[in-house]
């Protein structure tokens, strides 16, 4: 699951841009269901990288951040060892899963974990995607590698996508 559902989740109304209130109702439903399922499980890196990122930026001032931390505090501590998973890195930094080649190199080096644990975990989990809307022109490319990538809204995704990277190739110079 990428940070920015269960950051979206737990966002504040009152923080939230008009546009993203049904985003946010989908990530805070989208959570609910995975805390009260008792099979969910996420797959996280040995390195933390991945939680970290969480704590950062998932806020626990509120209801649905709480319930989040909650559920990942108790999580971690039962977490299967196949799910707690070593990303191997080159000798430069870079994720040796990570697929690195000419339709990828301008994603996003701070996701890049996310791609490269699902495609080494033996089960190569969905991503599950909120608010990202970039990672959409990376959808296709990734799944040749085996990477599905989850949009809890499609339609908010592909009008981010539209606005942010559409319109700005139109006004490339």
């Amino acid at each position: 699951m990428d940070t920015n559902v269960a950051a979206k989740a737990a966002t504040p109304i009152k923080e939230c841009k008009e546009e993203e209130l049904d985003l946010q109702q989908e990530c805070m439903a989208f959570i609910k269901r995975f805390v009260d399922n008792p099979d969910s499980k996420l797959v996280l890196d040995a390195d933390y990288e991945i939680s970290k990122e969480y704590r950062n930026r998932i806020s626990m001032n509120t209801t649905v951040g709480r319930i989040f931390w909650r559920w990942f505090n108790l999580y971690l501590k039962r977490i299967a060892a196949v799910d707690f998973v070593k990303l191997e890195k080159d000798t430069a930094g870079n994720y040796i899963m990570f697929p690195m080649e000419k339709r990828t190199k301008e994603f996003d080096s701070s996701d890049r974990k996310f791609i490269a644990l699902a495609r080494t975990h033996f089960e190569h989990p969905p991503i599950i995607e909120a608010a990202d809307a970039k990672w959409l022109g990376y959808k296709d490319v990734f799944e040749e590698y085996g990477v599905h990538i989850e949009f809890l809204d499609m339609e908010y995704a592909e009008m981010m996508y539209a606005r942010k990277i559409l319109n700005k190739s139109d006004h490339a110079v």
